[in-house]
């Protein structure tokens, strides 16, 4: 049985202390895993120890077994071979418990096992590339836990640890410093025995990778038909028996003629511009038709060329594998003749009319469009282009480009633009924005610029199209349009809120209405009873329709949680060019503050009306500011969001700002609604939210809203 007797260093503290360079030396100088433990076990025993024997788990058997012994009988070796699932050994519990201990052996003979584990501090180079945590050397050097011995494989790289444990026989005279020593020899031997097994697993995945690929490659050369492997800048890698007749001479230099290493070099010619044709395509075209020479008899061969990308471990295209079958006796030339020439015939028929279609589109489209050749040459400019780049006429005539410096500059830049577009991006469509100097309008303005590449036959390009459209003019709208729709909002909800407040004046009076009228019911004779089931059945009419007016406000938006910083960043940059133009100045302090339960659209409203007040506070500029933070309540449990809005306008008078909420009351005199502010304090405080006002005459106004943060 064990006894916690024993007291030995941990880890660190043991390899603190200098070990004999020669028991090091010859565990470093183990080339294999298998010869760690009989170095440590002689090495054990010339320390002092009578007997010392290792115990290695093979985890196929799920056994115990000793896998080198020094003066150990078969009886030891016998009592200390054991079934994992024996968790009552003292061996397969201090193996499992990874914490050193005394055990019995045969005979009332004592023993001290140290338990080692395959473990390193570094990770692997599998879990380093994937920066993974979940390591086994890793998760083994660092937990103290009790081990699953049966759970020894790395979840990183399949690999299949090892778990041991060196034995000591112990006499009654033991002391604890010897047992240091031998503890801290077993742990260096751990170490390199980590290392030599990692390498072995190393140089096995090697081996089998090796015999993966010879299977690989006799599979290839056992195929008819061509098949080349290129890498992504598409040089071949390797191909097989069948591509080796057409791309590659013969061995013997000497006797290959002129004619075939001419047909080896434009075959390597056509494929090079093969493979060019379906990268530059993408997926959607993966086959061409390509015609070879067989070196051997001197005749063409038509090929249809096939390819497929290869996908390395990140998901990224590493190189083509290309199979090319023989369709030369499907298509006779005859027949392949008579139908290019019909397709050549279409195809000019469709040009001709895709032409005219394209002419009268330019001409009439409200953009500026440009039509350039491969060379990025403009060939085609509608009227508004012809402004932008000035009147450009046929290089014979004498009639010169407009030399306007401006008009040059605009050249340049769609020329820079077009070059970049056909010849370096590798996309068929493009979006971007440039600036460009409007004679029209005698300013730069922004235009959206779209491109897109018309394909030849081959997968080249043949033309460009690009349209400019006028960004400031669309985003001009767009505010308008955003701004329109604001408007109407607020005019509805102020109205919602008016009829719900006008009805719920009304609704008071006419439940105590409702009431008489039911005690009335006692007090009418039979002459009256039609009269007062009139007054009743009008009475509860209007009543009707008091309700339905105190529901017209009621709004059904989805109550969701939203990020307060990002609604604040839409609003201000709606109202940017608006603040901008009477030279407000927007200071943002946004802090990193929790999400807020309520409506978005709602606190965009809030926002707005804030922002458009201080703006017309600012009319001959000024500086807005907006904060939020997150705080505490006074008892520590409840947390806010706090929005300050800060102007240095003129500022609100003191006669009115106790007021200023109310519905109808506004400094704006005949500009003003009266309504935005009452709206806004409706609004936050659906959303159980407060807000309050500061403000100095003269010197600015300060609007504080806190909103509760549900969890």
């Amino acid at each position: 049985m064990a006894t916690p007797q024993i007291t030995i260093a941990p880890l660190r503290e043991t390899f603190s202390k200098p070990l004999q360079d020669r028991p090091a030396l010859r565990l470093l100088s183990a080339e294999q895993s298998d010869e760690i433990f009989p170095i440590l076990i002689e090495e054990l025993v010339g320390l002092g120890f009578s007997r010392a024997l290792a115990v290695l788990v093979d985890f196929e058997a799920g056994v115990a077994r000793p896998v080198a012994a020094l003066n150990c009988s078969k009886s030891i070796k016998e009592h200390f071979t054991a079934p994992l699932w024996a968790a009552e050994k003292p061996l397969i519990a201090a193996m499992r418990n990874r914490q050193p201990a005394v055990i019995d052996g045969p005979r009332n003979e004592r023993f001290f096992c140290y338990p080692i584990i395959y473990s390193n501090e570094r990770l692997c180079w599998e879990a380093d590339r994937e920066h993974r945590a979940d390591c086994l050397a890793i998760m083994n050097s660092r937990q103290a836990r009790s081990l699953d011995l049966l759970q020894q494989v790395c979840v990183v790289c399949n690999m299949r640890a090892y778990s041991a444990a060196v034995l000591v026989g112990v006499e009654k005279d033991r002391t604890a410093a010897r047992l240091g020593k031998a503890a801290g020899l077993i742990q260096l031997a751990n170490r390199y025995l980590s290392r030599l097994f990692k390498v072995e697993h190393y140089y096995n995945r090697m081996r089998d990778m090796e015999i993966n690929i010879a299977q690989r490659d006799t599979v290839m050369m056992s195929i008819a038909d061509p098949v080349i492997l290129t890498d992504a800048q598409l040089r071949v890698i390797t191909q097989n028996r069948a591509a080796e007749r057409f791309f590659k001479l013969p061995s013997e230099q000497e006797s290959a003629t002129q004619g075939a290493i001419r047909a080896v070099e434009l075959n390597n010619l056509l494929f090079s511009a093969t493979l060019s044709s379906l990268s530059v395509a993408g997926r959607e075209d993966n086959s061409r038709d390509i015609t070879l020479v067989d070196v051997e008899e001197g005749r063409e061969v038509l090929f249809e060329a096939v390819c497929a990308p290869t996908i390395d471990s990140d998901g990224l295209r590493s190189g083509l594998v290309t199979v090319m079958r023989n369709v030369t006796d499907l298509r006779g030339a005859d027949v392949e003749v008579r139908t290019n020439l019909e397709k050549l015939r279409n195809a000019e028929e469709v040009l001709r009319q895709d032409r005219d279609r394209l002419d009268l589109v330019i001409r009439n489209v409200g953009d500026p469009i440009i039509v350039a050749d491969h060379s990025a040459k403009m060939v085609l400019l509608d009227p508004l282009a012809q402004e932008l780049l000035g009147k450009r006429t046929d290089e014979n005539s004498s009639a010169a480009l407009a030399a306007e410096p401006k008009i040059i500059k605009n050249q340049a830049k769609i020329d820079a633009y077009l070059q970049g577009f056909i010849f370096f991006s590798t996309t068929r469509n493009e979006t971007r924005s440039i600036t460009l100097y409007n004679p029209l309008v005698s300013a730069e303005v922004e235009y959206e610029v779209r491109s897109g590449k018309i394909l030849d036959s081959r997968g080249q390009v043949s033309y460009c199209v690009t349209v400019l459209r006028d960004f400031s003019a669309w985003k001009k709208l767009e505010q308008l349009k955003t701004e329109r729709h604001m408007l109407e909002i607020e005019k509805f909800s102020a109205t919602g809120r008016l009829a719900g407040t006008i009805a719920h004046e009304v609704n008071n009076p006419m439940e105590a209405i409702k009431n008489a009228i039911h005690l009335l019911d006692r007090h009418v004779d039979s002459e009256g009873k039609p009269l007062y089931d009139i007054l009743l059945k009008e009475t509860q009419r209007v009543a009707s329709i008091v309700r339905q007016m105190l529901g017209l406000y009621r709004h059904g938006e989805n109550i969701v949680s939203f990020e307060l910083n990002a609604v604040i960043e839409d609003t201000l940059a709606l109202f940017n060019r608006q603040l901008s133009t009477r030279g407000v100045t927007i200071k943002r302090q946004l802090q990193n503050i929790p999400a807020v339960l309520g409506s978005a659209d709602q606190m965009r409203q809030v926002i707005s009306n804030l922002v458009v007040n201080a703006s017309d506070s600012m009319e001959q500029g000024g500086m807005l500011v907006i904060r939020t933070r997150y705080y505490l309540s006074s008892d520590g449990l409840h947390g806010w969001v706090r929005i300050s809005i800060a102007d240095t306008g003129c500022g609100i008078d003191p006669q009115i700002e106790a007021s200023i909420f109310d519905p109808f009351v506004t400094t704006k005199g005949e500009k003003g609604t009266g309504l935005g502010l009452w709206i806004v304090k409706g609004i936050i405080e659906t959303h159980r939210g407060k807000i309050r006002v500061k403000s100095k005459l003269g010197r600015g106004t300060v609007f504080r809203i806190d909103l509760p943060v549900i969890r």
